[in-house]
């Protein structure tokens, strides 16, 4: 079961960044939600399966991984920043704590589902 719960912790987390994207944030705040994004996945039982299985070490697939979290958290980001743009300004009215603090949660949960996997 923890193994599914999995992507939905990620969703969450995405989900911060889609967030932040459509309230407008500062680019910054995608590095922020990266590392988060990095740090589940590198935690992430799934993932430590996969990289076992192509004899790689975290220290080895780290760089890969960075620039992947980065990618998606950043494509994430822009379809939501892409939106308010469209609309001509910020979709939601959020602070810059509301989608660190969804990511966050996010993480957390992926931290409790790759604990008990």
């Amino acid at each position: 079961m923890p193994n599914s719960l999995a992507p939905v912790f990620t969703a969450i987390l995405l989900a911060g960044a889609l967030i932040a994207g459509a309230t407008q944030q500062p680019a910054w705040t995608v590095l922020i939600l990266a590392g988060f994004a990095i740090v589940a996945n590198a935690l992430s039982p799934s993932a430590c399966a996969a990289r076992a299985a192509q004899g790689k070490t975290l220290a080895k697939a780290l760089p890969t991984m960075v620039v992947n979290q980065l990618i998606w958290v950043n494509l994430v980001f822009l379809v939501g920043f892409g939106a308010a743009w469209l609309f001509g300004g910020p979709i939601i009215a959020a602070p810059i704590w509301l989608p660190i603090a969804v990511s966050a949660l996010g993480l957390a949960g992926a931290l409790v589902t790759s604990a008990k996997g």
